[in-house]
């Protein structure tokens, strides 16, 4: 299997939020000025310059300065003459008009904006430090430079969060010329601030209800649901993620990053001290064919179209449909999946328990 996507990580944040555990660290200028020198070192390994997407991720990729961003686009750019897709992950706070110009002449023509709520009161609660205000100057901005996808992210079950917060949330977007939002639930990961303050986390039922209510006001603005927690107008759906959830191969580079190459998983240390001294380390973990069948099943299931019956058999030279019977078998009896135009698919309410599922197909 060819690659065709990359993912650049960059760690730097101006601050932490309560919930984060991706890779990252406090910005500071020298660090970051090394760090973009051993990204370029760490990039001239990958030859394959024929790539459809690139996916710049942190950490916070926009607290870089404005020389910082402008150098970040002269490395990428021998990699990003062809992509379909070139998007950049940013903060509120940290973006403003002439970063988005660097970003325009880069070639990007995605944005990715961490919202996660327009209530003020509740992004205090979780330490960030923009306003709805910032937000919404940031897309305006956007559109007067010309970008036309545009996706924010936002999140439900944050501390102190009512369902009067969702709704008025979901009125905001009326008014926001965007193309995508990704809607995610908290997760206490370990590590984080809340999970060190013992935040308690939606129970099951009240999840359900917020992620049902959510799924039918965002249907109403024209927002379809097409993974998990994604959703996009028609033809703004994300490629570079899809590359993940169809579990197809991709670079990584830069600290902490993730890669995948066939059977193999790729994993960055997250070491910042040994990746500024020029150690590109990384640790490989080859999969066997169960692991890789498995992790098919998983990540193609968070999709609304769902598993690929004819991908899988030609990857794996298996039937889905006789390896995964008696999972398959209970769960359609239970109404959470069903088989559609040779697609395994899980039903709108088997998407809200896709957990369970997969844990039948461990079985």
């Amino acid at each position: 299997m060819e690659t065709h996507s990359l993912y650049v990580h960059i760690p730097f944040c101006d601050s932490i939020c309560r919930y984060c555990d991706f890779c990252k660290v406090y910005y500071d200028q020298k660090q970051s000025d090394l760090y973009l020198q051993r990204l370029q070192e760490e990039l001239s390994q990958i030859e394959n310059h024929n790539l459809k997407t690139i996916y710049i991720g942190g950490g916070t990729p926009s607290a870089l300065n404005d020389e910082q961003l402008e150098k970040l686009m002269g490395i990428l750019k021998p990699y990003s003459l062809k992509v379909q897709e070139y998007c950049v992950e940013m903060n509120p706070e940290s973006m403003d008009y002439y970063k988005l110009k660097i970003l325009k002449k880069g070639g990007v023509n995605r944005l990715s904006i961490g919202v996660q709520t327009f209530q003020n009161n509740l992004l205090k609660e979780i330490d960030r430090h923009h306003n709805a205000t910032q937000v919404k100057n940031l897309i305006r901005y956007a559109k007067q430079i010309g970008f036309d996808n545009i996706s924010i992210d936002l999140m439900y079950g944050l501390p102190k969060q009512t369902k009067e917060d969702i709704e008025k949330d979901i009125d905001v977007l009326k008014m926001l010329d965007i193309q995508h939002v990704s809607y995610y639930s908290l997760i206490l990961e370990e590590g984080t601030i809340l999970k060190y303050q013992n935040y308690q986390p939606l129970d099951d039922e009240q999840e359900y209800q917020w992620n049902f209510l959510i799924d039918e006001k965002l249907q109403e603005l024209g927002f379809d649901k097409y993974e998990v927690s994604n959703y996009a107008k028609k033809g703004y759906e994300s490629k570079h993620n899809l590359v993940y959830w169809h579990f197809e191969n991709y670079y990584g580079v830069g600290l902490g990053s993730c890669g995948k190459n066939n059977h193999q998983i790729i994993e960055h240390s997250r070491s910042l001290t040994k990746y500024l001294n020029g150690d590109f380390k990384t640790t490989t973990i080859e999969q066997s064919k169960e692991e890789m069948m498995f992790d098919q099943v998983m990540m193609s299931l968070r999709l609304v179209e769902g598993l690929n019956l004819e991908v899988f058999k030609e990857r794996y030279q298996e039937d889905a449909l006789e390896i995964y019977q008696d999972a398959i078998d209970k769960n359609k009896k239970e109404g959470r999946l069903v088989i559609e135009d040779n697609f395994l698919k899980a039903t709108k309410e088997g998407l809200y328990v896709l957990n369970d599922i997969l844990v039948d197909f461990m079985k």
